[in-house]
């Protein structure tokens, strides 16, 4: 970059939210370009249970993670079970901790500080797909697998190919640089199936109907991906329903199509919202929908399956759960050890449990898939849907409580929209502009 010339990796990394500031015009090295720190193989020896808890006490025995909120379980739950988790297999309980700040802002600050976020004590980001070419770009991460570490990693091979994010080949060297753990994590939506006949709504158009006027609760379109993603299912039906023109699946990555689609949903959606807002994690919203001030919902389907499962709605029977014929689109959970990290013996341990039939289903799941679930971390229903979400291997799925298949796709792949993060990523606060350009008349 020093030579005045620019690599792909350059251009993530100013596409990626960090600013053009940080090139420094005819250096020789830019801010990015401190290399991460690449630990050598071969001591200690990984292979021996005896070794790794060695190693562990060497690091502290702790763990630093920036991860998603889990409704509560990650200090509850989480924090007691890895610890129980690392002193069964190596003799030393390993304390899991949190890191709280924002990792959105930490892309785009530290960079400018010549900061690497290992300084700030992390050793594995949690994050969603979107933002994984962004931390590759910034050398945050560093392989999975690096050699030392395979013995550690004794779930990686159940793990299917659509799970693993491969890196370029830089001065981390070549390999596995993020797992997904949460499975096909998707955008849909809930509704309420008293109020309308659910069978009746098969794709996202039918969200425009006359009977569901003011009814809507969704994620903003001003500065959310959330309400972009959620937009992107439904430009995707728009498209292939010749609502909106274009072919797919070239021209949903053009701006000029989604100003068209934004015109649409200006015209058939806008008057449909009830309120912006997240039915996730809101009181407010979820009582709106509880009540019968909302018909339908916008979310993630941790977040449909949680509500499905809820008191109330268990109770009075309430939701459906909305799947568009057409396409929803997937940000899925995504681990990356952080390059240099303090303590990279146990990331590699939190990663293989995050991956292992343990956790993907809280500790509720079958011993052989003939057998009945035993519920071994006493997690309630709910919450066990919130966490679980389809398995990323197929011995996942095999040992699922029986109860619990129904809140799920069989094949949700069958639903999953590719996204171009490599176009969204630049042009997400271009969207933002035109819809409130557009729909808002801003």
């Amino acid at each position: 970059m020093g030579d005045g010339t620019f690599s792909r990796r350059d251009v993530l990394r100013v596409a990626g939210g960090v600013g053009a500031a940080a090139i420094v015009a005819g250096s020789k090295r830019s801010a990015f370009a401190a290399p991460a720190v690449v630990r050598q193989t071969g001591d200690p020896d990984l292979s021996d249970p005896a070794k790794v808890g060695e190693a562990l006490t060497k690091e502290g025995a702790t763990l630093n993670i920036h991860t998603w909120g889990f409704s509560g379980l990650r200090e509850t739950v989480f924090v007691d079970k890895f610890a129980e988790h690392t002193k069964n297999l190596y003799g030393v309980p390993v304390k899991l901790t949190y890191d709280q700040g924002d990792i959105n802002q930490y892309i785009q600050e530290l960079p400018l500080a010549g900061r690497h976020i290992r300084e700030l004590g992390l050793d594995v980001i949690d994050k969603e797909e979107e933002t994984f070419a962004q931390i590759l770009a910034l050398d945050w991460g560093e392989p999975v697998d690096q050699e030392q570490y395979q013995p550690l990693l004794t779930n990686l091979a159940d793990v299917e190919d659509a799970y693993k994010f491969q890196g370029e080949t830089d001065s981390n060297g070549p390999g596995l640089y993020g797992v997904v753990y949460q499975g096909y994590e998707w955008l849909q939506a809930l509704l309420r199936k008293d109020k309308v006949d659910a069978s009746a709504y098969k794709d996202w158009t039918d969200l425009a109907r006359p009977e569901m006027a003011k009814k809507g609760i969704v994620y903003s379109l001003d500065n959310d991906s959330r309400g972009h993603f959620v937009f992107l299912g439904l430009l995707n039906s728009l498209v292939k329903q010749g609502l909106v023109p274009g072919n797919l699946p070239d021209d949903l990555w053009k701006i000029e199509t989604w100003e068209a689609g934004l015109q649409w949903w200006k015209d058939n959606i806008e008057g449909q919202i009830y309120k912006y807002g997240d039915i996730g994690n809101d009181p407010t919203m979820r009582l709106a929908l509880q009540s019968g001030d909302a018909w339908w919902g916008g979310t993630w389907g941790t977040y449909t399956r949680e509500l499905l499962a809820i008191d109330w709605n268990k109770r009075d029977d309430l939701l459906a759960p909305f799947y568009p014929v057409s396409g929803i689109v997937a940000d899925r959970e995504t681990l990356t050890p952080v390059a240099g990290a303090a303590h990279p013996v146990a990331a590699r341990i939190l990663i293989n449990w995050f991956i292992d039939t343990e956790f993907q289903h809280v500790g509720w799941y079958k011993d052989t898939p003939t057998s009945e679930a035993v519920n071994r971390w006493n997690v309630p229903e709910d919450k066990y849907l919130l966490v679980y979400c389809g398995g990323v291997a197929q011995k996942h799925r095999d040992l699922a409580p029986d109860w619990a298949k129904p809140y799920y796709l069989q094949n949700p792949s069958d639903y999953l929209l590719t996204v171009n993060w490599g176009w969204y990523t630049p042009n997400a606060e271009a969207i933002s502009r035109a819809y409130t350009r557009i729909v808002k008349g801003g």
